[in-house]
């Protein structure tokens, strides 16, 4: 008897460490799990629900920006008024439902989504409810876009028009702004110790690797990996994304980003740093670069359209009028800046030859193109005051575009030292 005792302690001390590793896996998937209910990017829970601009491939999206949590970096931008596809579909759908369950709530939602969408123009305001047919062959409507994790490499950018913001939304931008400028004793505070537990979470990680390894190899390969992946996750999800030394000291400072723009072209561009996760990062105040055409007639505009078709759909600034044209002799074509910010006059083209201009227009500057025929085109920029969040696939912070107070200062000195030098030499 005595014997089997002896042999069942055996059994169960050389199986503890096994239940021990199973017990630490259990208890990291469910602490892991907790955490992860609530996890959202950093950077896109400071945009949620702001209306924003969204390039995503050859598609333009404008709307409100929600994400929930779990998503991964994925979000939903739902549309604004224009944005809405097919609604009579929508309005067919909620009077459908009432014919089919006889609810009067569905018939009142009916009747006024269909006089909110004829105040806006949206449908004929001679429709009725009576009018609004089921129809199973219509194209279904649909008020927002879902862009999830798997297609965040085609996403170019997430980007707010200030010229597009209401004035509250204005007044919440420079608040932020400001913070980003003087950061509250609260805010600092909490960033700090996010940041030491960011630390500490790689000290604890290295400290369960080395300790349970000798354990860990024990286990059968598949078991082994799953304690791993939960000890990991869990590790993460309670500090949360990963910590750069190098953008951490750039938040709140002017920055240089190098992009891939939605254009095809590389170009830089500078802001302010607001926030940087492990998919984006999120620059305030940049002066973002639009690229347009304006065909010409004699002095006339007939029309100007985006480089980028699809990014001027839901941008009024791009249909404003930005310049005046005048006529001289021997085809001379005056072009004069009208608009309230400065414009990049590119170049004059007309069938297969240009004129090269290549000059930034102030308000009221002017320029002369010569031999350009009455019907040409005009390539020009503007530059909008924005907010963009981009994917870090297509874009990297190259460097600060201000001095540090304290690099500064050892700069100055420095400069003083050598001018000192040179007087002496």
């Amino acid at each position: 008897m005595q014997e089997n005792l002896t042999s069942v302690n055996q059994a169960l001390q050389s199986i503890m460490p096994l239940i021990y590793l199973m017990a630490l896996g259990i208890v990291a998937s469910i602490l892991f799990s907790i955490v992860d209910m609530f996890s959202i990017d950093r950077v896109l829970k400071l945009v949620r629900g702001r209306r924003v601009f969204v390039f995503l491939g050859k598609e333009a999206h404008y709307g409100r920006l929600e994400t929930p949590p779990r998503s991964k970096g994925g979000f939903e931008v739902f549309y604004t008024d224009s944005g809405i596809e097919n609604p009579l579909s929508l309005v067919a759908f909620l009077v459908e439902n009432y014919h089919e369950t006889g609810n009067e709530r569905f018939l009142e939602k009916a009747e006024i989504l269909l006089q909110y969408l004829k105040d806006r123009g949206m449908i004929d305001p001679k429709v009725t409810i009576e009018d609004v047919k089921i129809d199973s062959w219509a194209p279904p409507s649909r008020v927002s876009r879902k862009v999830y994790s798997n297609e965040l490499g085609d996403l170019w950018m997430i980007i707010s028009f200030v010229d597009e913001m209401t004035e509250e939304e204005k007044l919440r931008r420079w608040k932020e702004l400001s913070d980003l400028y003087s950061k509250p004793l609260l805010k600092s505070a909490k960033r700090k110790i996010y940041n030491s537990l960011s630390y500490v979470k790689d000290k604890v990680a290295a400290a369960l690797s080395s300790s349970t390894g000798m354990l860990m190899s024990s286990l059968p390969a598949d078991l082994r990996k799953a304690v791993e992946e939960a000890q990991a996750k869990a590790l993460g999800a309670a500090v949360g994304q990963s910590y750069d030394p190098l953008l951490e000291n750039s938040i709140g400072r002017l920055v240089t980003v190098r992009v891939d723009d939605v254009d095809g072209e590389r170009k830089y561009y500078q802001g302010v740093l607001g926030e940087y996760s492990d998919r984006y990062i999120y620059v305030l105040d940049v002066d973002y670069r639009l690229q347009l055409t304006a065909e010409v007639s004699g002095t006339e505009v007939r029309r100007v359209v985006p480089v980028v078709r699809f990014f001027g759909e839901r941008l009024d600034v791009a249909r404003e009028r930005h310049f005046e044209l005048s006529r001289g002799s021997n085809g001379i074509l005056e072009i004069k800046n009208s608009w309230r910010r400065p414009i990049k006059v590119e170049k004059v083209t007309f069938g297969d030859k240009e004129v090269s201009v290549g000059r930034v227009l102030f308000p009221g500057d002017s320029v002369e193109a010569r031999g350009v025929p009455e019907t040409c085109s005009i390539h020009y920029e503007i530059a909008l005051e924005s907010d963009v969040v981009w994917p870090r696939s297509k874009a990297v912070i190259v460097g600060l575009g201000d001095y540090p107070p304290r690099i500064l200062r050892s700069v100055l000195e420095g400069l003083k030292v050598k001018n000192l030098v040179k007087r002496v030499i």
